[in-house]
């Protein structure tokens, strides 16, 4: 075996690995979501920046592939959903974290993960996440209000934090 038959492969697998990564960072995920009080939660895959309320020194994980969008900081913040709009597409077995919904109005879905239990994402298709709700308190558990009859996706206001600029992140896609 001689040499160039040893580089070949190796320059082959750096390409295609440069090629990947150029394509992931030419689609960054990148989104500003704010509370009335004007306190904001900040994503973006492509420093690895998560800043939140009461997530001090979080860095974000892109998990994303061409099933999913996903994003974690491996530490209670986490979000995945389908890529494509079709409901024949979409296969909750492949999600590395897998939704609950919380509730579904007109257009929206209010999402909580097991991994992510102190947030609710509110999410349209096509046009992503809209909102996130944040927990109250720092140990706040909203997988509790699948048990609350009374339950209100209105109730929730108090913790909303509205996407901002005409951007959002995560939208499927027909």
């Amino acid at each position: 075996m001689n040499l160039a038959s040893l580089v070949r492969p190796c320059v082959l697998a750096a390409s295609v690995t440069v090629a990947g990564m150029a394509a992931a960072s030419s689609n960054p995920l990148h989104a500003t979501f704010r509370s009335p009080a004007g306190d904001d939660i900040t994503v973006d895959t492509t420093p690895g920046a998560f800043r939140a309320p009461r997530a001090k020194g979080t860095t974000l994980t892109d998990c994303s592939d061409e099933f999913q969008t996903c994003f974690t900081d491996g530490h209670g913040f986490a979000f995945s959903y389908y890529k494509k709009c079709d409901a024949n597409l979409q296969d909750e077995s492949m999600l590395k974290f897998k939704p609950k919904i919380l509730s579904v109005l007109h257009n929206y879905v209010w999402l909580v993960f097991d991994e992510s239990p102190n947030y609710v994402f509110e999410y349209v298709d096509q046009r992503g996440l809209v909102g996130i709700f944040i927990g109250p308190t720092l140990k706040y558990d909203f997988r509790d209000t699948f048990r609350d009859r009374n339950f209100r996706i209105g109730d929730l206001e108090v913790f909303e934090y509205r996407g901002i600029g005409p951007k959002y992140i995560g939208g499927c896609t027909w």
